[in-house]
């Protein structure tokens, strides 16, 4: 007997489930980073290239934020 495929609406379901836990996870590192480049900032002794490597990793997380949400 030939397999069946799963209906389309199925597979969208599911992508719409792992796209949400997606932005959660993305939104929960952005916190993380968010709070670790305070904390850097506020000890007043910061090195550039640190604080440069957290706003970049920031910057990524947002695109990524973006591009789940746009759906691409």
């Amino acid at each position: 007997m030939p397999e069946r495929d799963i209906d389309a609406s199925d597979w969208a379901e599911q992508d719409l489930l792992t796209r949400e836990l997606a932005r959660e996870r993305l939104a929960q590192e952005e916190n993380e980073t968010t709070a670790e480049l305070d904390a850097l900032l506020a000890t007043g002794r910061a090195h550039p290239a640190a604080i440069e490597l957290l706003e970049r990793r920031l910057d990524a997380l947002k695109a990524s934020k973006a591009n789940i949400a746009d759906g691409t």
